[in-house]
């Protein structure tokens, strides 16, 4: 490997608050081998820590973190492959859940922490964890942009100085440092990153590993993206540069965490840093969820309790913030409004190839009844047939046995659309009046009832359809 040196010039990726641009080089990123240093494949947890910032709700309780906590146990199921959650330990309320998490005394996931680059953070850490901390993460802003902007430093190689200090540090107390270089892809790679990362493998005898940030979602996962930007040729170079053990933090601005993530694993990262439900700063960090599911269909399920998704969900939504219905894998998304997915969720239950319109099955994720219709303007018969039949089900306890060739089902049918389509008002040329929710259930079976008796429909038995 070559030695580098930092680069005393400030190098900034100014774009004026626009898009980022995108440059695409020749030659694509390589794929290094396979060793200990890249495999096997891992999950680091930050909901505690990066998932609590977010701004759209005040507070993560404490006790729900221990809840949570509990349940990312049950999800790792012993398979160690969900090594570590990371926590704050700047407030009693820190410091008190720091505690229980620790007399958890679970294997896995392990409790790591956060800290600044300052000594006095690792000293106030020893005290806090009394030794029980065997690693932490700790703060080194890597872009120009930090380094002068943000955090003041008169230059990169004193902000390299004290970043080390607090380094070493940690390493005098046994303390593993998890180096986090916050803003990668705006940074200068081989003017500040490399050479930094080689020092501080050199000082530490090879003992730290680092989170490679993509702290403001400008990552691209094109293996020809050009450096900074470009994660697989990011993590490809720091590896064949370095030697060093990787980690890969990605945020969601531009819809890539996922993406990014797993590109970052391809190209050798031993460590993927999530957060449950993407939460965190703005879009979020890459989701938690749709990297387990990623780990799976890449390489293999190791024996993860997935059920456990749908629980932490409900927990969150319970007692932080409600989880959008549109979330992959643990959302809302076995629902389905358009008549032409609800034939399709019909036939599929004696479909010899499997599931037609979904994905994977719900009971993957653990939710036992989640497939089902919603009754809105463009649902067909086969959603209000399944929808009616589950209501009478649900009002006798008698599945219902009406089909799509049912008179009744017609009538439904045409008196949805015409509430969707409202009524049309002459004087001012428009459609006014128009229905904007889905039918209830209820309102279905009402429906139902009414086209059994009333304008001039011939009366239709329930249980013949």
């Amino acid at each position: 490997m070559a030695e580098y040196h930092i680069n005393p010039e400030k190098i900034y990726y100014n774009y004026q608050g626009q898009f980022p641009h995108l440059i695409l080089d020749a030659e694509a990123a390589v794929i290094p081998a396979e060793t200990e240093k890249t495999h096997q494949k891992l999950i680091t947890d930050t909901t505690m820590r990066d998932g609590a910032q977010d701004p759209h709700f005040a507070l993560f309780p404490v006790e729900t973190r221990l809840k949570y906590y509990d349940l990312l146990h049950e999800l790792d199921n012993g398979t160690g492959c969900i090594e570590q959650v990371e926590v704050f330990i700047y407030q009693k309320r820190d410091l008190w859940a720091l505690d229980k998490l620790l007399d958890r005394g679970y294997e896995f996931p392990q409790v790591t922490t956060w800290t600044r680059a300052l000594p006095k953070d690792i000293r106030m850490l020893v005290d806090v964890s009394q030794g029980r901390i065997k690693e932490t993460g700790m703060l080194a802003s890597s872009s120009d942009h930090h380094i002068f902007d943000k955090l003041g430093h008169p230059s990169k190689a004193e902000a390299a100085e004290r970043y080390l200090a607090s380094i070493m540090t940690a390493c005098e107390y046994g303390i593993r440092p998890r180096v986090h270089l916050e803003d990668t892809t705006k940074a200068d790679i081989y003017g500040f990153v490399i050479p930094f990362m080689q020092r501080v493998l050199k000082e530490t005898n090879g003992w730290a590993k680092f989170r490679i940030c993509d702290t403001i979602g400008w990552g691209s996962p094109d293996p020809n993206a050009a450096l900074p930007v470009g994660v697989p040729k990011l993590i490809s170079t720091l590896i064949q540069e370095t030697g060093a053990e990787l980690e890969f933090h990605g945020h969601n601005d531009f819809g890539l965490a996922t993406a990014n993530s797993m590109a970052a694993y391809r190209y050798g990262c031993k460590r993927v840093n999530v957060a449950f439900a993407g939460l965190g700063e703005r879009t979020g960090n890459t989701s938690l969820e749709q990297i387990v599911a990623g780990y799976v269909r890449m390489y293999g399920d190791p024996g993860f309790n997935l059920k456990t998704l749908s629980q932490i969900r409900d927990l969150l939504t319970a007692e932080v913030i409600q989880i959008p219905p549109k979330q992959p894998v643990i959302g809302d998304v076995f629902s389905t409004q358009a008549g032409i997915h609800q034939t399709g969720m019909r036939r599929q239950e004696q479909a010899e190839g499997g599931p037609i319109y979904l994905a994977f099955d719900a009971v993957v994720v653990g939710e036992e009844a989640a497939e089902h219709s919603v009754i809105g303007a463009l649902s067909g018969m086969d959603g209000i047939v399944a929808v009616l039949n589950q209501q009478i089900k649900v009002e006798t306890g008698q599945q219902g046995r009406y089909s799509t060739t049912s008179r009744v089902i017609k009538y439904i049918y045409d008196r949805i659309q015409e509430a969707y389509d409202g009524t049309y008002d002459s004087e001012h040329d428009a459609l006014v009046g128009q229905r904007r929710t889905f039918f209830t259930p209820t309102e279905i079976a009402a429906l139902a009832k009414e086209g059994q008796v009333s304008r001039g429909h011939a009366p239709v038995r329930v249980d013949t359809g």
